[in-house]
């Protein structure tokens, strides 16, 4: 399974290096309109999300109205070990590059409820909630220990039918796309 699930990984990236720049912000604008309309964001207490880069579903946009709104926005933090914890940021400037380069705030580290939502990245999902992410396991980790609702924005050009699993992989309850 992890060979097929690495040569997706390269497959998946030459796709994601072959979109057109129209697409990726076609794609990023209807994702960002579907995000802010679902009820579990417009409610949560804390709305916890990844930094988009490269060529990830920007969150930028919804970090900043999230912001905007006065609303509880956590980023996560990477450390050694494949450990991951969320922190509270209050603006996009106060963000430094983290263990991978990544933005990472500095403020308090805090805990999803179920109340809250989770905004999880990948390189593609399938229409069962399944994710294929980089590898390194981080979101499977924090995942399995908590039961907060679960998104994940996946370009449409993206999605698979199915994708290969374990039993450490970690669906989400709901997979967004453009």
């Amino acid at each position: 399974m992890l060979c097929d699930k690495a040569s997706l990984r390269e497959r998946k990236r030459r796709e994601i290096a072959g979109l057109t720049e129209e697409y990726i912000k076609l794609s990023d604008a209807a994702i960002f309109d579907k995000l802010t309309a679902l009820p579990q964001v417009k409610s949560a207490q804390t709305v916890f999300l990844y930094y988009g880069v490269g060529r990830e579903v920007s969150t930028v946009r919804l970090i900043e109205a999230l912001l905007r709104e006065n609303r509880r926005v956590a980023l996560p933090k990477c450390a050694a070990g494949g450990k991951m914890s969320f922190h509270l940021t209050e603006s996009l400037s106060e963000l430094r590059p983290g263990r991978f380069g990544i933005p990472e705030p500095n403020g308090e580290e805090v805990f999803p409820s179920a109340d809250d939502v989770i905004i999880v990245p990948a390189l593609c999902c399938d229409v069962h909630g399944s994710r294929l992410g980089h590898g390194g396991g981080y979101y499977d980790r924090y995942l399995a220990e908590t039961d907060a609702f679960t998104v994940c924005p996946c370009r449409s050009a993206l999605l698979e039918g199915t994708l290969p699993t374990e039993a450490t992989d970690v669906p989400v309850r709901l997979v967004v796309t453009d």
